[in-house]
């Protein structure tokens, strides 16, 4: 190394030990006024200034300033400054050197240098010097207060100095400035300044409070109307003429003081309603412009419902109204009504209420069945409309659509006659006492006689009571309800009160359904259900029976189309379906089932009709009858195969004597070929074969074309017959089952000539005409029919036994898990709430 390297070197060294020697020197000396000073600010943090008087105040500033004055002068009046040679001698020590290298460096060589021993021998001793300083080091600036402070007093000023920042709340520096300008009010200022802003919705709207941010913001913040917003101020003064000054869109709002916490900090609030847009501003004070923290709030107004109908309104064969409709809320529907009045003469709208929807769901597609056949507008052109109500009272209107209220039609003509006098009751208020006549005339009428004395009683007290109070609406209108029950009793007697109870738990399930009621409600009323439909179902029958007794004679019963019979037991098992389906939670499909349910009882007809039907029913009975005939057929040859292919092994097992017992066995009927069982069952088929063709020829008379199935079928017959003939029951299968097959794809291709033939004449009379097209080879519900004669492939998907047993599966699994009490606190509250729902 150079000796201008190494001069250099240690030039640093020297100046760090000299600093380090200094700070040694000089911290025990201001120890003692740096703790003044912290103390000072101690008690500034924590404003204990704010709460002493201002002559106390002074004083206290006075009496610090003198004792830091105090202590800077006892502690540096023995202060001097630090020598080179002090600082050679703390490097030298810090570095462990010996014998003082650094300051025979500077020395000079005394007396004669022109010796040479001398010469190399001062040259040997600088250069060791040299050496030894290369190792210098210069130790950190070592303490003396653990000689000063032995018990470490110090440490608790530095708890208490940090217990004092944090109390502060970052409000230092305004603190200190309280602190050291006695009087001064307090500024309230945005570092010690905490805003809380709590944004709750309207309870309708589903949403959960929120906070905003507690520093502000110039975003909109978006906020349903109806709001409630609550401002929460802490860091205050305390006092409580220090509050800040709040406004919310220009208009001054005073918040309520809250008192002064333990931290000595002062709490106010203010709680106020969102109803339109503005900036909400807390200012340093009164009279202050400093905006402290502000938020833009924007209102978003809640929009009116919306409801529409979804097809026009249709009318059943009883005269109900099925209502179809679609409605929509930005935050939840409550309430659907529908609204109808008369035409002529123009009158007031009257209202209906459809539903109210269970957890006030933000769309709604579905339909509602209304009976509205009792009304007195029924059969009358009326203005109708749909009208959807939210929670806030608001309301959305349809478009307005006439129809013509649907009627019940009846078919007893003094029944007929009292409907026609009803409806001029409603359409001519002004000739009501004409109306009264026609009363009084119908109850002395031959129709009204053989109905027994109460119907002309019935009559006579209804024509009296409209002639005594022609102009009174609430008379009028209890007569025109007692005319309505009237007919609806000579119509149909007891049934009409059986279909009255039937329709109302009908609408009642309905309802509660939408509604969401709870489980022990829906099975309150599906018990009622079941029972009030057996109690109909057994009315209807009671009354086809009584009405085909009195077909004239000569008169034939309908032929009926299968797959539109419905049996109580049908019924029994749709009901036990819906049941389950709202025990497993899939009320949805339950809703759909119950709704089907309810369509097809109400255009249900009983089985008896005294009227011819038409010559393409008769085919298409004709037809089901073989199908299913052929189907027996088939059966038996399978168990006549089945039992001799049991013999046979027999025989062969048990030898000679096996054989002879078998012989023994064939003697029985239907077992040995040739026997009375395959040739009973070969004239049969020969019978239906025949009947097939008698059946093609009756289409060919009719003008319908031949499917060319059945001809195939008629031949597959004929080989089926022959194979039976032969006594040959194996044999006969094949041909018997493509037969089976060939008579529904006739059946098919026959189903679609009809449907052709009513869609070119509408106007076929017989049971043709009756029904409808778009329903023919469906069940009661609409859906399609098994392979079992019925044509039509297409339905309602509705859920089946294993989609039940898996829901059954997953609903036992929930309540296993959520009986676990070892799980977690978060996972049973999630089972829980699945259980609530379903």
């Amino acid at each position: 190394m150079s000796g201008d390297s190494a001069g250099r070197r240690l030039e640093r060294r020297l100046s760090a030990a000299r600093w380090f020697e200094f700070v040694e020197r000089l911290w025990p000396m201001v120890f003692p006024a740096l703790v003044v000073v912290l103390v000072f600010v101690v008690l500034a943090w924590v404003d204990v200034w704010a709460a002493v008087p201002v002559m106390v105040h002074w004083a206290g500033l006075g009496l610090f300033a003198l004792a830091f004055l105090a202590a800077l002068h006892v502690g540096l009046r023995n202060f001097r400054l630090v020598t080179r040679r002090e600082a050679v001698s703390r490097l030298e020590r810090d570095s462990g050197l010996r014998h003082e290298p650094i300051a025979a460096l500077g020395d000079e060589l005394g007396g004669n240098g022109d010796d040479p021993l001398t010469a190399r021998l001062w040259q040997r001793h600088r250069e060791r010097a040299l050496r030894e300083t290369e190792r210098l080091r210069v130790a950190p600036p070592r303490s003396r207060m653990p000689m000063l402070d032995p018990w470490a007093l110090r440490a608790a000023l530095g708890l208490v100095l940090i217990v004092a920042m944090v109390e502060a709340r970052g409000a230092w520096i305004p603190r200190l400035q309280q602190a050291l300008a006695p009087g001064e009010r307090v500024r309230i200022l945005p570092a010690e300044l905490v805003a809380d802003l709590w944004i709750t919705p309207p309870a309708y709207t589903g949403l959960a409070p929120f906070s905003a941010d507690p520093r502000g913001s110039t975003a909109p913040l978006d906020v349903p109307v109806g709001s409630e917003a609550l401002l929460q101020l802490h860091g205050l003064a305390g006092r409580a003429d220090a509050l800040p000054a709040i406004a919310f869109a220009g208009t001054p709002l005073v918040p309520e003081w809250l008192g002064v916490g333990r931290d000595g900090h002062g709490s106010a609030q203010i709680a106020f309603g969102l109803a339109e847009d503005g900036e909400l501003a807390v200012a340093a004070g009164v009279g202050e412009d400093e905006v402290l923290r502000s938020w833009i709030i924007a209102v978003i107004p809640d929009t009116e419902p919306e409801i529409a109908f979804d097809g026009e309104p249709a009318a059943s064969q009883r005269g109900t109204l099925e209502i179809r409709f679609r409605a929509a809320d930005d935050y939840g529907l409550q309430r659907l009504t529908l609204e109808f009045a008369a035409v002529e003469p123009a009158g007031a709208f009257e209202e209906r209420e459809l539903l109210a929807p269970a957890g006030s769901p933000k769309e709604l597609v579905t339909g509602v069945h209304v009976d509205l056949s009792a009304h007195p507008l029924a059969g009358l052109p009326v203005r109708m409309r749909l009208k959807a109500s939210d929670a806030p009272g608001q309301t959305g209107v349809s478009e307005e659509i006439g129809i013509v209220l649907p009627e019940r039609r009846f078919s007893h003509p003094l029944a007929r006659a009292i409907i026609s006098v009803r409806k001029d009751i409603v359409r001519y208020p002004d000739e009501r006492l004409s109306s009264s006549a026609r009363l009084d005339a119908l109850g002395r009428s031959e129709p009204a006689e053989q109905q027994g004395t109460g119907v002309q009683l019935s009559l006579f007290a209804t024509a009296s009571r409209l002639r005594g109070a022609p102009d009174d609406p609430g008379e009028v209108r209890s007569v025109i309800d007692t005319l309505w029950d009237l007919a609806l009793f000579i119509e149909e007697g007891q049934l009409s009160m059986a279909e009255k109870e039937l329709r109302a738990l009908q609408e009642a399930l309905q309802r509660a359904l939408l509604e969401g009621a709870d489980d022990s409600e829906l099975e309150r009323l599906m018990d009622e259900l079941q029972q009030a439909m057996q109690r109909y179902m057994a009315e209807m029958m009671r009354n086809a029976l009584e009405q085909g007794q009195r077909m004239p004679e000569g008169a034939e019963m309908q032929p009926l189309d299968p797959s539109r019979m419905v049996t109580p037991e049908d019924l029994q098992s749709m009901l036990d379906r819906a049941r389950e389906l709202m025990r497993s939670g899939a009320r949805d499909q339950a809703q759909e089932l119950l709704a089907e349910l309810q369509r097809m009882m109400e255009n249900m007809q009983t089985a008896m009709q005294p009227m011819q039907p038409g010559p393409g029913e008769q085919a298409m009975g004709d037809l089901q009858r073989m199908i299913e005939l052929q189907r027996d057929l088939l059966d038996r040859s399978f168990r006549m195969q089945n039992d001799a292919d049991g013999m046979s092994q027999q025989g062969e097992q048990q030898g000679q004597q096996g054989q002879q017992g078998q012989q023994g066995q064939s003697q029985q009927p239907g077992q040995q070929p040739g026997g009375d069982g395959s040739g009973q069952a070969a004239s049969e088929q020969e019978a239906l074969r025949r009947a097939l063709g008698e059946l093609m020829r009756r289409m060919g008379e009719m003008g319908m074309d031949l499917p060319r199935a059945l001809g195939q079928a008629e031949m597959q017959m004929r080989d089926a017959r022959d194979a039976l003939r032969e006594g040959d029951a194996g044999q006969a299968v094949g041909p018997q089952g493509q037969a089976l097959d060939l008579m529904q794809q006739g059946g098919q291709a026959m189903l679609e000539q009809m449907r052709q033939m009513m869609a070119q004449q509408p106007g076929q009379q017989g049971g043709q005409g009756r029904q409808q097209t778009g329903q023919q080879g469906r069940d009661p519900l609409g859906r399609s029919t098994r392979n079992d004669g019925g044509f039509d492939s297409e339905g309602t998907e509705l859920p089946g036994e294993s989609d039940l047993g898996r829901a059954r599966d997953v609903l036992e699994e929930l309540y296993r898990r959520s009986g676990d009490r070892q799980r977690p606190p978060l996972e049973l509250d999630y089972y829980d709430r699945l259980l609530d729902r379903f």
